[in-house]
């Protein structure tokens, strides 16, 4: 049995790694932290959502602008909209227009915006799945070691 004042020792988290990068936030709320969870999976999403608004799916593309792409694809949802927009552009090309597509991409620094903001998004969510896959146990603080007078700091709020 374990001495109350034995450091806990570090862990890998790789399925809370992995369902950040499904879902942001849903690494830190699988391993508890709740309120971390929802800030961080709130603020990737709406940025990740604002640049396909500004932009359009157009914006993602594995093919004509791989090197955004990898930047990209650091949240799945990202994956999932390319696989809809190969899709797309694969199988309603008009048949006189075969470069066209059923959407009209977006040009200029409108295009330019909305990529930088999906890719800000993918790269905030590596951070996420990169904190979240190696927490230190002692990092997360519950009611029980606020409360334990051997704990070196006892008034630390929970996080």
């Amino acid at each position: 049995m374990p001495r109350a004042n034995t450091p806990l020792a570090p862990s890998w988290n790789l399925t809370a790694a992995v369902a950040g990068w499904l879902l942001p936030g849903l690494g830190h709320f699988l391993i508890g932290e709740r309120k971390r969870a929802w800030i961080l999976g709130c603020t990737i999403i709406i940025i990740w959502l604002g640049g396909l608004l500004i932009s359009g799916i157009s914006v993602i593309d594995r093919v004509n602008h791989s090197a955004w792409f990898l930047g990209q694809m650091l949240m799945a949802p990202s994956v999932a909209v390319n696989f809809v927009h190969e899709y797309i552009d694969e199988n309603f090309a008009e048949a006189d227009q075969p470069e066209v597509g059923v959407y009209e991409p977006s040009f200029g620094h409108v295009y330019e915006q909305g990529m930088l903001y999906t890719l800000l998004a993918g790269l905030l969510n590596l951070l996420a799945i990169l904190d979240v896959a190696y927490r230190h146990p002692e990092s997360r603080y519950d009611s029980a070691t606020s409360e334990d007078p051997s704990h070196p700091n006892p008034k630390v709020a929970n996080t």
